[in-house]
């Protein structure tokens, strides 16, 4: 009987390690596994090629299965460099936003799929029909290399030479294409083998531009958020970006470009701000600090406020800092029903706080000025100053820092009720 209770303990033994060791195995591949885009429906055809968003790779997809409804690629006498046939295809269409060289980038997820491709410049709404009668000839011709050094990888790069690419070739990468503005063009994928694994296809016009990062964050929490993000090109009312409920994003500022960035989330301020390459140049990185419409948030006051005192001593804002408050005075039109505590702020040494206070007191004056001559309800504004204890606190905070220099806090615009 213990004999047969051993045993029966050592057989439950082995199948609960072997039921865990499955589900072990199961875990990981599923945390392993690489979700794919599901192309949309008729992309195997011209007429409904998928557009791509430049700077970004699309991908990886499903599987491509055949040919769509026509087999608009064919070989003639005429026409030599496409493919013989389409296999297994998928268009896409590339809108080019501003002048510069077409690169594309092609990574197949199996190693062994061979991808081939084509780019054709767009022209009108008969392009598709041209292109099924043969009377159009392909800018870029690539029959890629099934050199496994490559990994099937292909697309067209700035340092190739290659026009057209056939299949004796061991260059995987043709040439780039000079485009211009406003002009698109249709790129057709095709994978020779049945049943591969689909890929991931990334668009780029490089050009002369530098980086530029936003960073939606939340002024209260100070974590990072997801706004509506418009950014437009000033000069040319190109819309550089465009995303809803979205992080952090990158893009490209170009030469000579001013780019009017707005931000906009529900119960926040709009965040607004302006960028331009060679600012962009020095200071690549926009923290977007999002303020939330409720009772004890400071409006968002991008930019410093400096000051000045007049012959009878009064204290009034430079002409300079006046495009500052011109903010606050959009966002108080645009809000009515707040009412706003003004706190003035000032540099201390901490010989004279009293003083310092009602200086500090006289700076927030001066700024209920300024809104109040713009049209703000004086009912809607309530003003102070630095108090004695949060000036002995800014003291301190100098004398323990390891710099010792002396603070310089912006004045706060805080919401005090919301009627």
């Amino acid at each position: 009987m213990r004999k047969l209770l051993f045993i029966f303990i050592i057989i439950a033994f082995a199948v609960n390690f072997a039921v865990a060791q499955k589900t072990e195995k199961s875990s990981k591949e599923t945390k392993t596994a690489v979700s794919e885009i599901v192309l949309p429906a008729r992309c195997a055809d011209c007429l409904f090629a998928i557009p791509l968003e430049l700077d970004t790779a699309f991908g990886p997809t499903e599987p491509l299965h055949g040919f769509g409804y026509i087999n608009e690629i064919k070989r003639d006498k005429q026409v030599k460099n496409v493919f013989e046939q389409e296999h297994n295809t998928v268009w896409y269409k590339v809108d080019v936003p501003y002048d510069g060289k077409l690169l594309i980038d092609i990574t197949p997820r199996g190693e062994t799929d061979d991808y081939d491709f084509l780019v054709y410049k767009y022209t009108d709404r008969y392009f598709c029909n041209r292109i099924e009668r043969n009377r159009v000839l392909p800018l870029r011709s690539v029959m890629s290399s099934p050199d496994g050094a490559v990994n099937g990888k292909t697309g067209l790069r700035l340092n190739a030479t290659d026009i057209n690419l056939n299949k004796n070739s061991t260059t995987a990468y043709a040439k780039y294409i000079d485009v211009k503005a406003d002009e698109s063009y249709i790129i057709v994928v095709d994978n020779l083998n049945d049943g591969g694994l689909g890929h991931t296809i990334k668009a780029e016009v490089w050009t002369e531009s530098t980086p530029f990062y936003i960073y939606p964050i939340d002024s209260l929490s100070k974590q990072r958020t997801t706004a509506d993000i418009s950014v437009i090109e000033v000069e040319t009312e190109r819309v550089a970006l465009h995303k809803e409920d979205a992080g952090s994003q990158k893009l490209k500022l170009l030469p000579g470009r001013t780019y009017s960035i707005n931000l906009t989330k529900a119960g926040y301020f709009n965040y607004i701000a302006t960028m331009t390459y060679d600012k962009a140049k020095f200071d690549s990185v926009l923290t977007a600090r999002l303020v939330e419409i409720k009772i004890g948030s400071n409006l968002p006051v991008n930019g410093d406020l400096y000051y000045d005192t007049d012959e009878e001593g009064k204290t009034y804002i430079l002409k300079e800092s006046l495009p500052v408050l011109d903010r606050v005075v959009e966002i108080m039109r645009e809000y009515p029903k707040i009412n706003v505590e003004i706190i003035g702020r000032i540099p201390t040494e901490g010989q004279n706080v009293r003083l310092d206070n009602e200086r500090s007191k006289a700076r927030a004056e001066a700024i209920k000025a300024y809104l109040v001559s713009q049209g703000i309800s004086e009912g809607n504004i309530s003003t102070r100053g630095s108090s004695i204890k949060e000036l002995e606190a800014q003291i301190k905070q100098q004398n323990e820092s390891r710099t010792g220099h002396i603070l310089n806090p912006s004045s706060e615009i805080k919401i005090k009720s919301l009627k």
